[in-house]
């Protein structure tokens, strides 16, 4: 889930600041901006929800009779500048160490270590989504009390996607209340907007709200015009591909499959760092070629996509991957092999606490079982499944109909019980 980054336009201002120098001065919202900028616009600027241009400040300051500099959020900390440009480059480890120092800086202003906090959040992402959801949820906090309401409703995004990576259905609401936040606001990047909309149709994906989630990948693209990069492009048509598979669109899927796999490969080519983006979208194509019998193509992605996690040090999601092997390996009648695969899924989302994954496979594990004809093991397999995902009705119901599938397919005297 990669971005790209844009500081408002405006000077950034403490608006708690202007708003007490303004009644400190005996003025209304109206005698200040008269002849300035709009009763409305000064609103905002007060709200935190827009930021005034240079000689506009100025000329408050003036009315108010005050430095402009007492208004400002902060001096310019050049280590901000860093850790954004550190970011877009995707360079995680270099940007843990600088954030993690920025945090360490007792001198550092508050405004600084609130931006430190979100960089960490987001360099330990992938790796840790626990600790990155927890630091994310602090500087969103930090952020909206030091009138940065834009980076505010950025992080706000972000604890969605690590609620995501833990596999947390509700990311899809913490999804939209970003979005919303970020809407309200002047100045907007339609980059984030985009980059939002994706991450909510990831979301949606997630909860099999498919006509949705197609919905808002579409949105992306509509909203970000020409000003999406390839790696955004990729992660769109990753998620169309999804959403065109789970409704019987193979051929469309395996296009746009194609696609973010060109996307991706490029921004990689181009950038020379790994993403753990790529290794994910390299399993989800490798899982639909299994399904339409490529299997050496198949093989090739999946194998590109354990590679990738490897290269990224990333363990979030690499179960699934382990998960596509282990089926590649049953579809071959590799079954010793397929169930070594299956076991090492298994045990690594119970490591990480991926509950999904988790459940997911015990179901493979299950049909395996019952492809050897071992009925005691496909049952017990299914029943952990079902007490996994006991708090997960839909999911629980799509475990329900695979056990099915497995009976009818494979009558009761072939896998004993």
């Amino acid at each position: 889930m990669e971005r790209q980054v844009r500081f408002p336009k405006g000077e950034a201002i403490n608006p708690a600041a202007l708003r007490q120098a303004r009644r400190d001065a005996g003025l209304t919202l109206a005698e200040t901006a008269e002849g300035i900028v709009s009763r409305q616009a000064l609103q905002q600027f007060e709200a935190g929800k827009a930021r005034p241009m240079p000689a506009t400040l100025q000329a408050i300051a003036r009315r108010l009779r005050i430095p402009a500099d007492s208004l400002l959020a902060r001096p310019n900390d050049p280590r901000e500048l860093a850790m954004r440009d550190l970011e877009d480059g995707q360079r995680w480890r270099e940007l843990e160490r600088l954030a993690s120092e920025t945090l360490a800086d007792l001198y550092a202003a508050p405004r600084t270590q609130a931006v430190a906090r979100f960089y960490l959040g987001r360099a330990i992402l992938h790796q840790q989504p626990e600790g990155a959801l927890r630091l994310l949820r602090l500087a969103r906090g930090q952020l909206a009390n030091l009138g940065e309401p834009w980076l505010a409703a950025e992080a706000r995004d972000w604890e969605g996607a690590a609620l995501y990576l833990l596999q947390d259905v509700t990311a899809v609401d913490v999804g939209r209340d970003a979005l919303a936040r970020y809407r309200v606001l002047a100045d907007r990047d339609p980059g984030v907007e985009a980059r939002m909309l994706e991450h909510i149709g990831s979301y949606q994906l997630q909860r099999e709200e498919v006509g949705e989630a197609l919905g808002s990948y579409r949105q992306a693209i509509d909203v970000a015009g020409s000003m999406l990069n390839l790696a955004r492009l990729a992660n769109i048509y990753h998620g169309l591909a999804s959403g065109c598979l789970r409704v019987g669109e193979s051929r469309k899927a395996l296009d746009y499959f194609d696609r973010a796999v060109h996307f991706s490969r490029t921004a990689h080519d181009v950038r020379g760092e790994v993403s753990p983006n790529l290794a994910r979208l390299e399993n989800d194509f490798g899982d639909l070629l299994i399904r339409t019998g490529r299997w050496e193509r198949a093989e090739e992605m999946i194998c590109a996509a354990l590679d990738h996690f490897d290269a990224c040090g990333v363990d979030v999601g690499r179960a699934v991957a382990l998960l596509s092997m282990g089926d590649l390996r049953a579809q071959q009648d590799r079954l010793e092999e397929a169930l070594q695969w299956t076991n090492q899924a298994i045990e690594l989302a119970d490591r990480l606490g991926e509950t999904v994954s988790l459940a997911l496979g015990y179901q493979q594990l299950g049909e395996q079982w019952a492809a050897q004809g071992d009925g005691d093991r496909f049952e017990a397999s299914f029943s952990r499944a079902f007490e996994i995902l006991a708090d997960l009705p839909e999911a629980q119901a799509e475990c329900l109909a695979r056990y099915r599938r497995i009976r009818e397919a494979r009558p009761e005297e072939q896998i004993g019980g």
